[in-house]
């Protein structure tokens, strides 16, 4: 049975990379799919000359790459599928087998955004605030609802960091993605992710195996 993560919401391609790039050096294979109409991930994975990512699946470093929907027969090859929705996502797009995380920066109308969505609360499981300060985001009432429409969710806040912006446009610039380079915050929510999605491995052993895997 193939895990399905959805992404919702802003800022989530870099982080969305490094988790499958981590995975992968699980030896699990992953499929990404690019449903936002933004095509961010699109603009981080090099399409080889004469291959349509509209059309077909690629492999690009390991990791597996589409802008369409796979058939069921498709995704059961995968171990892991995790889709980029973007901010505008239909409900009905969203399967009943689908982990929500939602991704967020501390401005106003990003936030609302959230609570003007009909998303299925039960199945959101991570809430991250990125580019945002803790101490900050706990005093700011829109924030705090924001967060509290989502019993089930796991809570990260990332502060603004100047190594997670360079990696965020290293991404699309030359399709690079290194955890090691991320900040040591972006990192430990890394890393907790890849344990949460793939919960046969101790975070432990999560880390040891993508630094080995990223130093060769």
């Amino acid at each position: 049975m193939t895990k399905k993560i959805g992404f919702v919401g802003c800022y989530s391609h870099d982080i969305i990379l490094m988790l499958a790039k981590g995975i992968r050096c699980l030896g699990k294979r992953v499929l990404i799919t690019d449903r936002n109409i933004k095509r961010t991930l699109a603009a981080s994975v090099p399409i080889p000359e004469g291959l349509s990512a509209k059309e077909d699946t690629i492999e690009y470093d390991g990791v597996f790459f589409s802008e369409q929907r796979e058939s069921e027969k498709e995704r059961d090859s995968y171990d892991v599928e995790i889709i980029d929705y973007g901010l505008q996502v239909e409900r009905e797009e969203i399967g009943e087998e689908i982990e929500l995380f939602l991704i967020t920066d501390m401005l106003l109308h990003h936030v609302r955004y959230f609570t003007e969505q009909n998303l299925p609360e039960h199945q959101v499981r991570v809430c991250i605030l990125r580019d945002a300060s803790e101490q900050i985001c706990r005093k700011e009432k829109y924030i705090k609802d924001f967060l509290q429409a989502f019993p089930n969710r796991i809570e990260f806040f990332l502060p603004p960091d100047v190594r997670d912006v360079t990696n965020r446009y290293v991404c699309e610039a030359i399709h690079e993605y290194w955890i090691r380079r991320a900040s040591p915050e972006m990192q430990d929510m890394v890393y907790k992710l890849m344990s949460l999605i793939c919960p046969d491995y101790t975070e432990r052993e999560i880390r040891r195996c993508v630094r080995t895997q990223e130093r060769r």
